[in-house]
């Protein structure tokens, strides 16, 4: 009997636990923004006006890091608060893939708990919380993640097997131009006709960062980038005739 009512309350403490936490959405990739709303009424926390996450991938199956945003124990970061909706409520905001660093094929799960600036109080741990795996849709074109900010690295796909057009169908001698565009959507800069990396007979990619590939002054904010494949087609004489798929435009997220 002792055992069993031992077992009740353990249940009932661990359902309390995470009662105290809900997202939005409620089932979410490592490429969705999702909102975290955490309740800390009965936590060393109530009462408290200034919380902050930390924040955690991979509990239990290796492969983890710490949120970036984390800071350091004793003095979290500014962009780790949470914010204030309600007495004892707060929410948090964060994309998995911008907050850990990784890309969603390293990105299983994740935990949290909710602490003072200082470390001095805080909540216990919240986990662990699973990512919905990512359903791949071949198409044409296509970008990998299909969500990023200006860090990530980007690439960009070429499936000439699914290609609608005859012309693209043939294309050989790959290339692809990349260009950026500023805070104001104004071309920033561009990187023309770079050799695209045949993946296989009929996938063509190219990968990159774009402080790596152009100079990125310190502050400098880019809102989107745009990439066109272009190649050769055989004339009726033999000789090369340079053809142009479509222009396609990606759009920057902003991360607070």
């Amino acid at each position: 009997m002792r055992k069993l009512i031992l077992s009740i309350i353990f249940s009932l403490s661990t359902l309390w636990a995470f009662s105290q936490v809900t997202f939005s959405p409620a089932s979410f990739t490592a490429e969705d923004e999702v909102t975290i709303t955490l309740d800390v009424a009965g936590t060393p926390l109530a009462g408290v006006d200034d919380i902050y996450i930390w924040i955690f991938s991979n509990d239990g199956v290796g492969g983890g890091k710490d949120g970036l945003v984390n800071g350091q124990w004793g003095n979290s970061s500014e962009a780790a608060k949470f914010t204030k909706i309600a007495t004892n409520k707060f929410t948090f905001k964060f994309i998995g893939t911008t907050l850990f660093g990784q890309s969603p094929a390293e990105l299983i799960n994740f935990g949290f708990l909710a602490k003072t600036k200082d470390g001095s109080k805080q909540t216990q741990d919240f986990k662990p919380y699973k990512f919905d795996p990512l359903i791949f849709v071949p198409s044409q074109f296509r970008v990998f993640p299909a969500k990023l900010d200006q860090t990530d690295m980007a690439t960009v796909y070429f499936h000439q097997d699914l290609a609608t057009e005859q012309s693209l169908q043939r294309l050989y001698d790959v290339k692809v131009t990349i260009i950026f565009y500023d805070a104001g959507g104004n071309e920033f800069a561009r990187k023309a006709d770079v050799i695209a990396k045949k993946e296989s007979d009929k996938l063509y990619s190219y990968s990159f960062i774009p402080e790596k590939l152009i100079t990125l002054p310190a502050g400098t904010t880019l809102s989107k980038f745009s990439y066109q494949f272009s190649g050769n087609l055989r004339d009726a004489n033999g000789g090369n005739t340079a053809t142009y798929g479509p222009v396609i435009e990606m759009a920057y997220l902003t991360f607070n």
